[in-house]
């Protein structure tokens, strides 16, 4: 990264320092932190460097958050201001562009050949560059996130007759998207994309799909709310608290929200080994009706397809 950024500082000693920080707290609450690493500009003389001369500091450790202000740093580690990232870089990201939700404005800031890096309260570090989300370090390990391939394995398995594959990849990307959010958020989820929507009354407990009789007057009522809108088309803020009810959001794959906090009760069980927890199970379950991404409350994100573990992040 130092060298495809021609940064003339030691990118492995911000790395170290964050690590540092992730195990230290201030007033009882854990770090986080934020800098965007610019080959663009320079300082001049000899003026202090970072991180060194600053993260030795402990009110210094304590002045960026990473997803609303952040360090802006020279290619050779000059400090050339601290910077509010919604006013840094005002541009608003694509489509193709992959990040956790909150993490947008740094994400933004990672364009123009710069790099942002954030330190998460959880503990994790992120890496953008060109407004995505690049590589992470958490659970004690590097991962490199290949958003593209990743996002066309999962469109390949939701594939399905009658919806045309542009409509296909919005949605997985869409799910791809929340997933994200919902794993640095740290709250936990289960998307299931049915290949055919007949197949909800073998996957979800009965009384627990939008529109059944058995439904509550508030459960019809809020059903009215999310009903007209597909996964795509509902805010990624909304689709996280969805996500995060006791129990599965279903869908079909043409984006139609089927049940949301619903459990899951599928009438295939898949290729079970006996240490599962419940919602791992009843995942593997329903990916016999079709594709599920399940996210674990500390932040994995497995897929399921067809009775078994596909893939892992």
């Amino acid at each position: 990264m130092q060298a495809h950024h021609k940064l003339h500082m030691s990118v492995g000693a911000v790395f170290e320092a964050l690590h540092i920080l992730s195990e230290q707290s201030y007033e009882n609450k854990a770090l986080t932190f934020g800098c965007i690493l610019d080959p663009t500009s320079a300082t001049t003389g000899t003026p202090a460097k970072f991180p060194r001369d600053f993260l030795d500091s402990k009110k210094y450790k304590a002045l960026s958050d990473g997803f609303r202000t952040a360090y802006h740093v020279s290619d050779a580690g000059g400090i050339l201001d601290l910077v509010d990232l919604d006013r840094f870089e005002k541009k608003r990201l694509s489509e193709k562009h992959y990040y956790p939700d909150w993490a947008e404005p740094i994400a933004r800031a990672s364009r123009s050949g710069r790099c942002g890096i954030s330190l998460s309260r959880q503990g994790d570090v992120l890496i953008f560059d060109e407004g995505t989300l690049r590589f992470t370090y958490r659970y004690g390990r590097w991962q490199y996130w290949n958003h593209t391939h990743l996002v066309n394995l999962l469109r390949d398995r939701a594939r399905a007759q009658r919806v045309p594959p542009p409509i296909l990849g919005r949605v997985v990307g869409s799910i791809y998207r929340a997933a994200l959010d919902v794993s640095f958020r740290r709250c936990g989820g289960l998307f299931v994309i049915l290949h055919n929507r007949n197949d909800l009354r073998n996957v979800v407990k009965v009384g627990d799909a939008i529109g059944d009789r058995k439904r509550n007057r508030v459960d019809h009522d809020f059903d009215g709310v999310i009903q007209p809108h597909t996964i795509q088309s509902l805010p990624r803020a909304v689709v996280v608290e969805l996500a995060s009810l006791d129990g599965a959001v279903v869908l079909a794959n043409s984006g139609r929200v089927l049940a949301y906090g619903a459990v899951l009760q599928p009438k295939k069980a898949g290729h079970l080994r006996g240490t599962e927890g419940s919602r791992t199970k009843a995942a593997i379950g329903a990916s016999n009706y079709g594709l599920t991404v399940k996210i674990s409350a500390d932040g994995e994100i497995s897929v399921y397809h067809k009775g078994e573990a596909f893939i892992r992040m």
